[in-house]
Order: structure tokens, then C-alpha cells, then sequence
């Protein structure tokens, strides 16, 4: 079912993000909870996921490490990643392979270091959980089965993690690529506003709920004066940013439940829910005001412009929103044979026809 305002990607994409934070792909999923406990049940002061770079951007499992020698650790760590099974080295001083590693050289001083293999459920390998002292120490079978479990246990939460973390990107991609539809489906192409299909399909909406709740509502028409003479002077591309700026004026004067279509070429409609025919006489005006205030400027020179209005409301009973859009184009022709920059109210009978005051000081001789 379509929903009206038109869904924007940024909020469906927070929404997303919302609703799995803790899969947020721009965030670093925290495991040092997992090391801890490793930690403390092998009774290894530092305890250390040695990850490849992909998995090292956005994941973290570390216990007793500073930040200063978190990098440095990872880089001896990547070593142990040579290894297809669980080790432990009792003292690293001893091995011609370690003896000259910075982190056994100086600090951190790694004496003992043990580790097993982090994978996948395919047997793809992705780091190394490690075990780090300053001291000589062995490992019992019975702790070496225990590492290669917790082991076990990070590489789940990898893996979790990373699927997590695809599919929250896959439902960012979804929601873009929705939007974009959406967009395509009810938008203008030129100034964003609603197609005609899309604003005829959401006003018909909107007069049938009025009419269900006994609300008032009001509509209105509206097109540029002279536009022709814009094209014909100032050409096409001056008409095209007159209508965008239209458009997007009369827009940020609208509420965003207030439905804003381009009916086609220079002509626009506008439904206003909840809105009685006084609040849209108000609007109206400052519309026509507002657009008297924009400058334009073309090769040809600058220029101004003026808009007529058409005003209407769906009488007594009425769940069809063509015939208040129908008398809301005769009020605007009806404007525009009384000189246009103007607006005019139309009921339903043509001898309630109604002309609305224009306390406006008309614009300056010579505007287009």
C-alpha cells in the first residue's frame, strides 16, 4: 500500500540501523567479555583475538591490553596464525623463531604464548585466539582443550557477527533501493513533488477520510502566470528552475501532511486535511506574496513572477475528490480572466462563486 509522505531513505535507514545496533556495520562489535573469561579460566594475564585485517576493523576481543600495545600485539599475534592447530609455546626466549620479536625484546616481555585457530563452519581460518604471560608456564591437555573452546566460542561470535552485519546491509539495500521505487513510482522527476497519479490516488485518500471523520478539508490549484512568455524569453531552462523554486517554496510552506502534486507543465495542486476554507484563503495569499518575492535571472535578464489560485472544498457528502479539484480549476481560470495574480474560491453552485481580495500592491511594470 503506498504511504504518504513518500518514505526518505535516511530515516528507513536509521530505522534499520535502530533495530540491530548491535550488528551497526560502522560500529566495532566488543568481545573483550569473551577474553576475560578466557582469562580467567586459563589464568592468562593477556588474552588477545589475532584477527586478519578484514575481521580486525570491526571486531574486538582483548583482555590485558593497553592501547599503546594492542597493534604491536596483534602483529606478533598474526604468527600464530601459521599454525593449523592449538600450541603453546612454554618460553618464546627459547625459540630462534621468537627470540628477536620486538614484543619479546622488550615490552610487553611475552614469555609464554599459546593460541588456537579461529574459523568458520567451512574450516576457513580468520585469526588466532591467543594466550599471553610475562612468564614460563605449561598447559595442561586439559587447558589446551579448554582454549581450543573458547576459541570456539569467538569464532561463533565472528561469524554471527558477520552475517549479522551482511544483513543489516542487505536490509540498508533493500530500504534504498524501496525508496528509489517509490520515488520513481509517485515523484516528479523535476521538482520532487507528487505525480499526478500519486496526488490524485492520495487525495481521493484524504477526502474519503475527511469525509469519515466529519473534517474539513480544503484544495487548491495554482498555476504561473505568463509562463509561456518565460520559455519563449528567458528559455527552458529558466522555466524549469522557475517551477523547481516554485515548488519547493510553496513546499516549505505546506505542512507535511498537506499534499503537494504537479499536475502537469506549470500547474500544481494542493490538498490541505483538516484545513477550513479561512486557513486556506490565508495560505493562498502568502503563497501568491511568497512567490512575487522570488528573482530570477537568464541571459535575457532578470525577472519576476506571479501565480494564480483556484480555491474549493468537497461539499456536503461528497467522497469524490475530482469535483473540488474540478471546481478549484474553474475558480483559478476564473482568476486568471480577472487579471490574474489573484485567488478565487468556487463552491459547488456556479452563483456562489466567490472573488477573494487582492490587498497585495500588484508588481512592478515589465515583470514576466
Amino acid at each position: 500500500m503506498l504511504s504518504y509522505p513518500p518514505p526518505r531513505f535516511e530515516q528507513q535507514k536509521s530505522e534499520v540501523l535502530q533495530r540491530y545496533r548491535i550488528l551497526r556495520s560502522e560500529d566495532v562489535h566488543n568481545a573483550d567479555h569473551i577474553a576475560r573469561a578466557a582469562s580467567l579460566a586459563l589464568g592468562a594475564p593477556i588474552v588477545i583475538a589475532a584477527l586478519n585485517e578484514r575481521y580486525r576493523n570491526w571486531y574486538r576481543a582483548a583482555h590485558g591490553v593497553s592501547e599503546g600495545k594492542f597493534d604491536s600485539l596483534q602483529t606478533f599475534c598474526a604468527s600464530a596464525n601459521l599454525s593449523d592447530e592449538a600450541f603453546a609455546v612454554t618460553d618464546a626466549r627459547l625459540e630462534s623463531y621468537f627470540a628477536r620479536e620486538p614484543a619479546v625484546t622488550g615490552s610487553p616481555n611475552v614469555v609464554f604464548f599459546a593460541g588456537a585457530p579461529l574459523s568458520d563452519p567451512d574450516g576457513k581460518r580468520f585469526g588466532t585466539l591467543c594466550l599471553i604471560d610475562s612468564q614460563p608456564r605449561t598447559l595442561t591437555l586439559e587447558q589446551l582443550e579448554l582454549l581450543k573452546s573458547m576459541a570456539h566460542i569467538v569464532s561463533q561470535d565472528i561469524c554471527v557477527c558477520s552475517a549479522g552485519r551482511y544483513a543489516v546491509q542487505d536490509l540498508i539495500d533493500a530500504e534504498e533501493e524501496r525508496c528509489a521505487l517509490y520515488d520513481l513510482a509517485v515523484t516528479d522527476p523535476l521538482t520532487k513533488t507528487l505525480n499526478r497519479r500519486a496526488f490524485f490516488r492520495f487525495a481521493e485518500r484524504e477526502v474519503q477520510r475527511a469525509h469519515r471523520h466529519n473534517h474539513p478539508i480544503s484544495v487548491l490549484m495554482f498555476d504561473i502566470d505568463h509562463f509561456k512568455r518565460v520559455n519563449d524569453i528567458h528559455g527552458h531552462a529558466a522555466g524549469d528552475e522557475v517551477i523547481v523554486r516554485l515548488s519547493r517554496l510553496v513546499a516549505d510552506s505546506i505542512r507535511d501532511t498537506d499534499l503537494l502534486g504537479r499536475l502537469g507543465g506549470e500547474e500544481f495542486g494542493v490538498i490541505l486535511p483538516e484545513t477550513g476554507i479561512e486557513a486556506a484563503l490565508l495560505l493562498a495569499n502568502r503563497l501568491r506574496e511568497s512567490a512575487r518575492g522570488l528573482s530570477f535571472k537568464s541571459a535575457e535578464g532578470s525577472f519576476n513572477i506571479t501565480i494564480s489560485m483556484g480555491i474549493s472544498q468537497p461539499e456536503m457528502g461528497e467522497t469524490d475528490i475530482n469535483l473540488s479539484l474540478e471546481r478549484a480549476d474553474k475558480a483559478l481560470y476564473r482568476a486568471k480572466r480577472l487579471g490574474r495574480d489573484r485567488a478565487e474560491l468556487m463552491s459547488a453552485s456556479p452563483e456562489g462563486a466567490q472573488i477573494i481580495p487582492l490587498p497585495l500592491p500588484r508588481r512592478a511594470a515589465g515583470a514576466a
